[in-house]
């Protein structure tokens, strides 16, 4: 039986996605740091790793640019609005 996706239950595949991401360029940037130290540069796998962290990166970003353009994200500053309490009154 299938059931229809609510808004919520589609915003939390994309939380996953972005999270996912992350931990992605996370591990490629650590895999990259230990094939650096333990190579000592004479291999390519640190090459690999870094631009698998490269590629990464541009996807979540373009992710987010295409979901900000659909309309399914909204971007917002780190303060987007001051509380009601705290608006100053004239």
């Amino acid at each position: 039986m299938l059931r229809l996706q609510t808004q919520e239950s589609g915003a939390v595949w994309i939380k996953v996605i972005i999270v996912l991401a992350f931990i992605g360029i996370i591990a490629s940037l650590a895999s990259g740091l230990f094939y650096l130290v333990n190579d000592k540069g004479d291999s390519r796998r640190t090459l690999r790793a870094l631009t698998w962290r490269v590629g990464l990166s541009v996807g979540l970003f373009a992710f987010l640019m295409i979901l900000i353009g659909l309309g399914v994200i909204k971007p917002h500053g780190v303060y987007p609005e001051p509380p009601a309490a705290a608006a100053p009154r004239d």
